[in-house]
């Protein structure tokens, strides 16, 4: 098996390479090639026996969507399982999922935006004819309309009419492959469409899906089914696109990184927002270096204890339940000590209950179990501009993520649902974790904030205490000492890296805060404080266009 970066893979014994493809979260961002490439690989490699595919949004990639399923439809053919997961989806994403894959996957707080297509047009006729602005433009054709959004106010007939067309064969595309792929009626599909977005206990409800996990369980799961030795992990979303020298080794061993660095204590910092990202950020915390590194240190021996310094005020429910999962595994095997800063609150909280021991402060703030979720509206500030939408769609729901439309009562209902699921699923976490019975847990709850010595009053925290008690509380039940090293988590970055990381969030929030406010406000320096950066308006505001099903953030500040 040839690798992209540049050398061949021979090993000696071939069932030692009885291998299990986990091909890395599918977006359409990654190169096409390399990816076809890989899965007819899998398919044609008789040492690979099967593959574990971990599924994004692929919004409008429906040719590329056409490509994938042919080459994911080879490794079936060659009787090889096709096992998919995903923590959320689109139309695209799941329509190949259901098509090709035997069994599916969705993360418990995860979200599938199956609710049909939509084709969303904007019109600043209006807007320019304010400002004194003609757009002089001519074209040729009737069903061209690449010129009506500067020239007209609305949708021309003929456009509608060509787009109304294209929506059709897509749609029906869509619904023939998930009928085929997952067995479904034309009744139960339309219903599931209609009721969407779907959370994981909806979507298995509607067989939409086969199973609620976590990545590691569905892997795991993927890994038996395949009767594989190892996992190899390719096409990563990083900067490296192919296999990677530790995924190398991984397959002449049993897939765990052997290495040892000594018996050490281990602090991790969860500072600022939660976000649900791969690659590290200049402000806040992403789930994915994370996850990656709880899993490190939960397999390593050396590791005796981990101290998790908590310092947020939340952020995505998805990203916050993936690194209550993270958090979890390593308290099975070990030790995970809680030391709340600050704040932990919403999120912070959420991921600070998977702990064994919690420490607080008796001033710290603790606390904000609840949920919010939705999205703003521009709709009025369209309006004064003199900005026109037209929106076509195919789905009772297909416009809930209209920048421009208030929610439909359908489109309320299906949120309230998705929301009061996530609540009722962070609940649990603290139930089960804290050890709660119905009483003392609804004296907790509902968004709830309080100090640190409420909290630990009412069994939220179990111990008074800043970070140099929790360390010394993790040596203490591990019967380490004061000159056991102790490993920090992150570790410190760069300037340079800082910098360029700044440089590029930066923009991408002006871009995001573009679609709403007018550009003498949006561009402007001041239009993200630190309170507006930590709050929930911010988190739904600056998201693009992935928003989040629903946040966990808390913005309080005492000067």
């Amino acid at each position: 098996m040839k690798f992209e970066n540049g050398f061949v893979v021979q090993a000696p014994v071939a069932d030692v390479w009885s291998t299990l493809m986990d091909v890395e979260r599918v977006t359409p961002c990654m190169p096409g090639a390399e990816v076809l490439e890989r899965i007819d690989e899998a398919a044609d490699e008789p040492r690979v026996k099967g593959v574990f595919l971990r599924v994004g949004a692929l919004g409008s990639a429906f040719g590329r969507i056409t490509e994938l399923r042919t080459a994911l439809l080879r490794v079936r053919t060659a009787k090889k399982p096709v096992h998919c997961y995903f923590d959320a989806t689109d139309n695209s994403g799941y329509a190949l999922a259901a098509e090709v894959c035997e069994k599916i996957s969705m993360s418990p707080s995860g979200m599938l935006a199956l609710t049909g297509l939509r084709a969303q047009s904007f019109y600043v006729r209006d807007l320019l004819d304010r400002v004194g602005v003609t757009a002089d433009l001519l074209q040729v054709g009737k069903f061209k309309g690449a010129a009506d959004s500067l020239t007209r106010s609305d949708m021309a007939p003929e456009v509608r009419e060509t787009i109304g067309a294209l929506l059709d064969d897509l749609q029906g595309d869509l619904g023939r492959g998930v009928q085929a792929g997952r067995s479904l009626d034309a009744s139960t599909l339309t219903r599931a469409i209609d009721e969407g977005p779907h959370t994981a206990a909806s979507a298995l409800a509607l067989h939409l899906i086969d199973a609620i996990a976590f990545d590691d369980e569905a892997r795991a799961k993927a890994k038996t089914a395949a009767h594989a030795k190892n996992v190899v992990s390719v096409l990563d979303t990083e900067e490296d696109h192919g296999v990677g020298i530790s995924d190398v080794f991984e397959l002449f061993g049993d897939g765990r990184d052997k290495t040892q660095r000594g018996k050490r204590l281990v602090l991790a910092y969860v500072d600022g927002t939660i976000g649900d990202g791969e690659a590290e950020g200049a402000s806040g915390i992403q789930s994915g270096p994370f996850i990656k590194a709880m899993r490190r240190y939960a397999d390593d021996a050396g590791v005796r204890a981990v101290v998790l310094r908590i310092d947020s005020p939340g952020g995505s429910a998805l990203a916050s339940d993936k690194m209550w999962h993270a958090v979890r595994r390593v308290a099975k095997r070990k030790p995970v000590v809680v030391s709340i800063g600050d704040m932990a609150a919403s999120g912070g909280y959420y991921i600070a209950c998977a702990g064994t021991q919690i420490f607080a402060s008796p001033s710290s703030i603790v606390g904000s179990i609840g949920v919010v979720g939705g999205k703003v509206v521009a709709d009025k500030l369209a309006e004064q501009l003199g900005v026109h939408t037209t929106s076509l769609t195919r789905g009772r729901n297909a416009n809930w993520m209209s920048p421009v439309a208030r929610f439909s009562d359908t489109e309320r209902k299906a949120l309230q649902r998705a929301l009061e699921e996530t609540y009722g699923l962070f609940v649990s976490r603290v139930r089960d974790g804290r050890h709660l019975d119905e009483a003392r847990l609804a004296q907790v709850a509902e968004g709830r904030i309080m100090s640190g010595k409420r909290a630990t009053e009412l069994g939220l925290v179990d111990r008074a205490g800043g970070l140099t008690a929790a360390l010394a509380y993790a040596r203490d039940k591990t019967g380490a000492t004061t000159d056991d090293p102790v490993e920090v988590w992150p570790k410190e970055r760069s300037f340079l890296r800082r910098l360029t990381s700044a440089m590029s969030e930066t923009n991408e929030t002006r871009a995001s805060l573009s679609r709403f406010l007018p550009e003498s406000v949006s561009h402007s320096d001041a239009i993200v404080p630190a309170a507006l950066a930590r709050s929930a308006l911010a988190t739904l505001l600056l998201q693009g266009d992935a928003k989040p099903l629903a946040v966990l953030p808390f913005a309080f500040e005492v000067e």
